[in-house]
């Protein structure tokens, strides 16, 4: 038969292309805290794997859920609603009747009449209106009090269940209330609403007569004050002898004529300060011979320039008759005339326009006083003005407010006696709108929320549970964990045997089931071993293997034999070396004796052929451990093992040896120094993980290399777990085919 009844071997391995399952890096091996990654596989399988713990939770939490709130005293609830239509006072604000914006107000107020709703005053006449305590306390809690302690005590009890909702802020309040006893939640809630209509009536009959009888008197306190405010300020303007137009025109004529003659004051200041000096530069001038002098230019006057021209031709036929025909001639005694009287008409000029700007400036000084004294008379007057003006600003202002007052009265006066008359015709503006009915349904407790609430928290308690088992359970369980953890890929699997197939704790018969029962499917998995192991040495010599596991009693012996047995059956010269010196049981499966062997050969006491025994089984041969040494790990540390080994190696096809476990003792890390490689035998559900990894990790500190692992005891009744959903296969064979040597 051919290597296709393992799981193992459908992988489709290729030699050349390595497509054995992936390898994890061996980086991984930083400390055990890599052990507690997350592996969501494994919490998906637990929850498949305990689902029926789950659903029996689930079931009996549903039930006593059920149970639970059937014997529970259940509670209704009656709503009665009543409608709160706005006051009249605020339709009278909207209407614009009066110029009062009460919007805000009207808002405050539906808070108010909720609280008004649920206070503890208005509950308490409800109490007293229907004689309440009677139904809401006990015999014994009346007996025990008088009247008004039964009353205090039924009011707290009725506002613990009672409770007015304003959902929809839409005038309509809803007052709903609890008891066990559905008849009496709605009479109660019913005898709520009356109470509140009844006292809202006599509030707002009460409230607008006496808001009237106020603006009454407020009106007339008003009008007294307006009255004696006028005549105050009648007698002042007969005592001043005044109107009241006079006085403000007067106030304002002085005020303006201040303003007016400041700043005609100030132009004739400047004016004057203007002229005095120009006078001064023209008195300065004037000392200047006045041909020279700049005093005929400031002047500005056209006759100085005409004059001075005249002067000036003179002068020149002057000096030219002096030329011709001498000073001692009448022409030139004429001409010299003409000469001296022009000069003379400029120098009088001169002192004219000198004198006109000196008047000029004198002028100036005098209309500066004369302003400065109208302006100090009006001061004078507005200083003497002023204390009656005071005192009738005064009046005026104590009349208007008198004045506001009185409108203000008024227009309340005129909006309450509205009011009270609209109320009147209105009947009010509470009034029931829903009376309550008998509830007939429950509202606690409720039979679907708490089953609900209860199946959802069993749900979680189980899964919780299935949780808690897993991370407590750091066992191997599956093929994927033994890769994970190990960092080497699974080259097969050895199924649990069933308890029919062996004796008792028979270990001869367990390590030799294979070759007693070639065509069963314990022994088609380990042919499947073999060829991955034979796939897995195409590129690399794996001539000598060594078979370890992490604690003793997972299998290791066994693994030996039975991939001894199915590599001899492929036709290969096999050796089977027993180098557990401490708890050798290799020589007991295979049935030769243990007097000579391995520690002999060490030793060089006897030859190879006397030390290697054959067995039942074609091509397998065993060298057992031979006698027990003091140090076993020192002696597979000598040369003289290496020597040995690599004449066995010459001597068979394939030498695999049975070593200690690797927690207790370091015999299997040191022949991992030299062998070709190692397969590491984990148990499922027995070998843990934190073991398993420092197993691994201990043979790559020295270099080792891991070849494999061998998963013994898988349960393969777990259709599935990873190992047959990695494959795609969901079904193993039920009957072998009969096997066939490779």
């Amino acid at each position: 038969m051919d290597d296709k009844g393992c799981p193992v071997t459908r992988q489709r391995t290729s030699t050349s292309q390595g497509l054995l399952s992936p390898t994890p890096p061996a980086g991984g091996d930083d400390g055990d805290e890599a052990v507690f990654d997350v592996d969501f596989g494994r919490y998906l399988r637990a929850l498949r794997k305990y689902a029926w713990l789950i659903v029996a939770l689930v079931a009996i939490a549903a039930t006593a859920s059920v149970l639970y709130t059937r014997q529970l005293t259940k509670i209704y609830q009656a709503t009665a609603s009543v409608q709160i239509e706005p006051r009249v006072q605020d339709l009278i604000s909207q209407a614009g009747i009066v110029g009062v914006n009460a919007t805000a107000g009207a808002l405050d107020y539906y808070k108010q009449q909720r609280e008004i709703l649920r206070s503890d005053a208005l509950v308490r006449r409800t109490v007293e209106a229907k004689d309440l305590q009677l139904q809401l306390l006990t015999e014994a809690e009346r007996a025990s009090r008088t009247l008004p302690e039964q009353l205090d005590l039924a009011t707290r009890r009725l506002s613990m269940d009672l409770t007015i909702s304003y959902p929809e802020q839409n005038r309509i309040m809803y007052v709903r209330v609890k008891s066990t006893k559905p008849d009496l939640a709605a009479e109660i809630a019913n005898a709520h609403v009356d109470t509140y209509e009844a006292y809202s009536r006599g509030q707002l009959s009460m409230g607008t007569e006496q808001a009237s009888e106020a603006l009454a008197a407020e009106f007339a306190d008003a009008e007294r004050k307006l009255d004696a405010a006028d005549a105050a300020l009648q007698q002042f303007l007969r005592d001043k002898n005044l109107l009241a137009e006079s006085v403000e025109v007067r106030q304002n004529s002085v005020t303006g004529n201040i303003a007016n003659y400041g700043q005609r004051v100030a132009d004739a200041r400047a004016k004057r300060i203007e002229l005095g000096a120009r006078l001064d530069r023209m008195k300065k001038a004037a000392e200047v011979d006045v041909l020279e002098s700049p005093i005929l230019a400031m002047t500005g006057s056209a006759s100085f320039d005409t004059l001075r021209a005249r002067y000036y031709a003179e002068r020149n036929t002057f000096l030219e008759l002096e030329k011709e025909v001498g000073p001692k001639t009448v022409e030139y005694a004429k001409a010299k005339a003409k000469v001296d009287d022009l000069y003379a008409a400029l120098s009088a000029e001169a002192k004219r326009a000198v004198g006109a700007v000196n008047e000029e400036y004198q002028a100036a000084v005098a209309t500066e006083r004369a302003l400065s004294a109208e302006l100090e008379r009006f001061k004078t007057e507005a200083v003497e003005l002023s204390p009656a003006i005071v005192e009738y600003n005064k009046l005026a202002r104590e009349k208007r407010k008198a004045e506001d007052g009185y409108n203000t009265a008024r227009a309340g006066l005129q909006n309450s006696q509205m009011t009270d008359r609209m109320s009147r015709k209105l009947d009010g503006n509470v009034r029931p709108l829903d009376r309550a009915r008998v509830p007939t349904v429950a509202v606690w407790p409720k039979l679907r929320v708490n089953v609900a609430i209860a199946v959802v928290l069993s749900l979680l308690l189980g899964v919780g549970l299935a949780f808690l088992l897993v991370f407590l359970d750091r066992s191997i369980k599956t093929a994927e964990d033994a890769q994970q953890i190990a960092g080497a890929p699974v080259l097969g699997i050895i199924p649990v045997l069933a308890e029919s197939d062996l004796p008792r704790d028979d270990d001869k018969a367990r390590d030799l089931y294979v070759h007693e029962h070639p065509t069963s499917h314990v022994a088609e998995c380990c042919r499947s071993l073999r060829t991955n192991i034979m796939f897995s040495g195409a590129e690399r010599s794996l001539k000598t293997l060594v078979v370890s596991s992490a604690n003793p009693r997972e299998g290791k012996t066994t693994s030996v034999i039975y991939l001894g047995t199915t590599l001899a059956q492929s036709g290969q010269r096999v050796l089977l070396i027993d180098t557990d010196m401490r708890r050798p049981r290799l020589h007991a499966s295979t049935g030769v004796p243990r007097g000579k062997g391995l520690s002999n050969l060490i030793l060089g006491e006897d030859a190879y052929d006397e030390a290697i025994k054959t067995t039942d089984i074609p091509n397998l041969f065993v060298l057992p451990c031979g006698p027990l040494p003091p140090n076993p790990a020192e002696l597979l540390m000598t040369k003289r093992f290496g020597v040995v080994l690599e004449e066995l190696a010459k001597r068979f096809d394939r030498v695999i040896l049975d070593s200690p476990p690797l927690e207790p003792v370091t015999d299997a890390v040191v022949l991992s120094k030299q062998t070709d490689g190692v397969l590491l035998v984990v148990r499922a559900g027995k070998t843990q993980r934190e073991e398993a990894k420092r197993s691994a990790r201990k043979i790559r500190d020295v270099d080792g290399d891991i070849v494999g692992i061998i998963l013994n005891e898988f349960d393969e009744t777990d259709r599935r777990g990873y190992y047959y959903k990695y494959y795609g296969y969901d079904a193993l064979p039920e009957k072998p085919e009969a096997a066939t040597s490779t």
